[in-house]
């Protein structure tokens, strides 16, 4: 049980001469649901991207659930992950992606998946393609809980919503990670996303953390 999900200092990531990532550092205690605001640009994607081991930092570290393997399986396993451009074959239904993710999951919860389904209304004979952007939104939250992660990480999750989705999507959210210690932390341009969800706020500009406390 550690304290802290998230302990990230001094991370860099240069693309040539433009640096994405600008040694930041944070904490993010357990439990805790984290906002991190910024324009499009301002590094957010690229600092959760390292945080799931997608993208190899330059220099600095980070520690997730305190794992500093951030490609470990184990962790993977703990780690609900919500990007911002939905990779999930289109050619399947909804049925068929859930029997796709199940078993790659120990503590898939196909109850939980069910009910989830019932709740946002997915129709499981549907494509991937045909699905709105807010359907879209749904199912990558689904897939995400489904496993109960430790650490939920949300990048951009209402990009593209319109309001009416985005208030539902935020409500779904809440609703989904209040019974527990689960911490989250999700990257927004908008916000009024951050303050309805967030407990703590970072803002980020031009790859620097500039400000981080109470969303007040």
């Amino acid at each position: 049980s550690e304290l802290h999900s998230i302990v990230v200092s001094g991370l860099t990531k240069r693309y040539g001469n433009q640096v994405a990532c600008n040694a930041v550092d944070l904490c993010i205690s357990r439990g805790r649901t984290f906002g991190l605001l910024g324009p499009n640009g301002a590094g957010k994607s690229t600092l959760i991207r390292m945080l799931m081991g997608l993208t190899e930092s330059d220099a600095g570290r980070a520690s997730v659930l305190g794992c500093d393997d951030l490609r470990s399986s184990a962790l993977r396993q703990r780690v609900g992950y919500v990007p911002e451009l939905h990779f999930m074959y289109r050619w399947m239904t909804i049925r068929e992606i859930l029997e796709f993710v199940r078993p790659l999951y120990v503590h898939w919860d196909t109850e939980l998946a069910k009910d989830l389904v019932d709740k946002f209304e997915l129709p499981m004979r549907k494509r991937v393609s045909s699905l709105s952007k807010g359907m879209t939104a749904k199912l990558g939250l689904l897939l995400a809980l489904a496993h109960h992660p430790d650490l939920l990480i949300l990048d951009e999750p209402t990009s593209g919503l319109d309001p009416i989705v985005r208030e539902d999507f935020l409500e779904s959210v809440l609703q989904n990670h209040t019974c527990s210690d689960r911490t989250v932390l999700f990257s927004s341009h908008h916000v009024d996303d951050v303050e309805r969800v967030a407990d703590e706020v970072g803002i980020m500009v031009h790859g620097k953390l500039v400000a981080y406390g109470s969303p007040d």
